[in-house]
């Protein structure tokens, strides 16, 4: 298959000019994060798996071929993708980390270029610059986590479809979709706006079966999965939790949280006010993808990151509203430059408790504490036993992970143990180590703290008088 280079389709001076400085702004405010150890989900769910493909090869990606949980039921596409860099290049977390980098300039650029195809450049300049400097996208920037890679992905498979640019829309669908099953919902939305814009059309059923492409590749997957493993999405996760969790989080976190509560009114306002000049046919396939992914998680398990797919064209709408309601460009950039200075302000909180803190730079505080924790333990206790939970316990078994040089060992509940490694951020059943420590009184002999971020360390009195 050859994708087509039409000069229509190559981006013009500007549009590279405009590239080459978000690439570079973007690294500038991510270095920072490049060699910081994995974090929560990113470490667990995505990293540790990849390790295991560079340890015993990326055919065992196939399922069949590997327990049937090691991947969380999700398709192999960003696993291969992660494990034939870390084979290429080593598991060094930086690789890691600047491929991370790399597609949140990649989801910037391309909800530039959609914008600007769709509405005009000065929307996608808008819309692009409020979508890297929404909190959950800046923190997600740096992360290893699906949603960030289908946000892209997807934008991209978005564009490539309304430029009639099929080759290149099914390398992106297929390569979507085989990334996360969530994605499925991009190219739903894709084939009912070509369904409904061309229904007349006698080769219409041609067209929506070549579209369709990406979800027979998605089917076949599940379907053979289902034939060797007996599940169709066998993720571990979901045996000792609810699947079905009804909730209006999902409704919450696109349309209100970190000040897009702003945007949301400035698109509302267009939607009752100025529809006739606001409104494009291509704005249906924008809110068919808002419409699945809030729907779906309004009903099913959701976190937070699970909407960053939805914001490139929530934040295309909002740029395009604020375009056609202030026709001055000097008052339109002073009212994205508040926007900005309000999610610029929520950057950083100083939470506490059970939480991943993944939605801002939060994450960071953890990531940090844990280390120093951990390599505290390591450099004073190197041959002790420690009793610790998720996600300390993952963290301390596969240097690759970043928080020690050799693994630790690690105890679980109900077995001998030398130390305790206590944090509220981790999961619910931390709280059952307060209850050793204080059953057991144990000594605090370190605490670890940034933020409201913190990690105890708990000995025993005959371990710290040996010591």
């Amino acid at each position: 298959m050859i994708l087509t280079l039409k000069k229509e389709n190559l981006p013009n001076y500007y549009d590279n000019v405009f590239a080459v400085i978000a690439f570079l702004v973007i690294f500038a405010c991510k270095v920072s994060i490049l060699n910081l150890p994995y974090h929560w989900d990113e470490m667990g769910a995505y990293i540790k798996p990849a390790h295991f493909l560079v340890q015993n090869g990326l055919w065992k990606a196939i399922p069949g071929f590997h327990d049937p949980y090691t991947f969380f039921g999700h398709p192999p596409g960003l696993f291969i993708t992660l494990a034939s860099l870390h084979t290429f290049f080593g598991e060094k977390i930086w690789i890691s980390h600047l491929l991370a980098i790399v597609c949140s300039f990649g989801g910037i650029y391309y909800t530039y270029l959609l914008a600007n195809y769709l509405c005009n450049r000065l929307t996608g300049l808008l819309a692009s610059l409020l979508l890297f400097f929404t909190p959950i996208y800046f923190a997600q920037s740096g992360l290893v986590h699906g949603d960030l890679f289908i946000t892209t992905i997807g934008v991209m498979s978005v564009y490539y479809a309304l430029k009639n640019n099929y080759s290149a829309y099914l390398i992106c669908g297929i390569f979507l979709v085989l990334l996360k099953e969530s994605a499925a919902a991009i190219i739903f939305s894709l084939l009912l706006y070509l369904y409904f814009e061309g229904r007349k059309q006698p080769a219409i059923k041609m067209k929506l079966f070549r579209y369709a492409v990406p979800l027979i590749v998605l089917g076949i997957f599940f379907i053979f999965q289902k034939f060797v493993t007996g599940m169709f999405l066998p993720n571990p996760y979901f045996n000792t939790h609810a699947f079905l969790v009804p909730s209006a989080n999902s409704l919450k976190w696109v349309f209100y949280h970190q000040g897009r509560i702003i945007l949301t009114l400035l698109i509302l306002s267009m939607f009752f006010f100025n529809i006739t000049i606001f409104w494009k046919k291509e704005f249906v396939i924008f809110l068919l993808i808002v419409l699945f992914f809030v729907g779906t998680y309004s009903f099913v398990f959701f976190l937070p990151r699970y909407i960053l797919p939805i914001l490139p064209y929530f934040f295309i709408l909002g740029a395009y509203s604020i375009v056609l309601l202030f026709k001055n460009t000097k008052v339109q950039l002073l009212i994205v430059a508040m926007i900005i200075t309000i999610f610029i302000s929520q950057f950083h909180g100083t939470g506490s408790g059970c939480s991943s803190f993944e939605t801002d730079m939060q994450y960071v505080d953890i990531v940090t504490t844990h280390k120093a924790a951990i390599a505290y333990v390591e450099e004073t206790y190197p041959q002790k036993t420690v009793l610790a939970l998720w996600p300390l316990s993952e963290a301390m078994k596969e240097p690759s992970f970043g928080y020690v040089d050799k693994p630790i060992k690690i105890a679980s509940l109900h077995e001998i143990y030398d130390i305790i490694l206590y944090t509220p951020q981790g999961v619910p059943e931390n709280q059952e180590l307060k209850e050793i420590i204080q059953k057991q009184n144990l000594i605090l002999e370190n605490t670890f703290k940034k933020n409201g971020k913190y990690v105890e360390v708990y000995t025993s009195r005959v371990l710290t008088i040996s010591q």
